[in-house]
């Protein structure tokens, strides 16, 4: 597992047919982080249970302290990566200060 803290700047949701025909939504959350340099990372939660926990918690300009792994596909001979969420706390306005993690 791999942790990181940032500010949220964007929060996407897209809605995709799965292999079977099932129909799945997942949730895209960038992030620059604290760091000098203000990497952007985006990071993805999947499943709709997933998201519906999440969803009232993750707002735009709130930072978060994020708990990911890394995932990767082959497809064609190309790789794939994704940074997928495994736990995420937003910080509220008193705890921003606090060092990540």
């Amino acid at each position: 597992m791999y942790n990181i803290r940032g500010k949220i700047i964007d929060i996407k949701n897209e809605n995709i047919t799965l292999k079977n025909g099932d129909q799945a939504e997942k949730m895209f959350i960038t992030i620059i982080d604290d760091t000098d340099f203000e990497n952007k990372y985006q990071f993805e939660i999947f499943g709709k249970a997933s998201i519906d926990v999440r969803r009232k918690s993750i707002k735009v300009d709130k930072f978060a302290r994020i708990e990911f792994y890394i995932k990767c596909n082959q497809w064609k001979d190309k790789f794939f990566t994704t940074l997928a969420i495994k736990d995420i706390i937003v910080e509220d306005d008193l705890n921003m200060t606090n060092p990540p993690f």
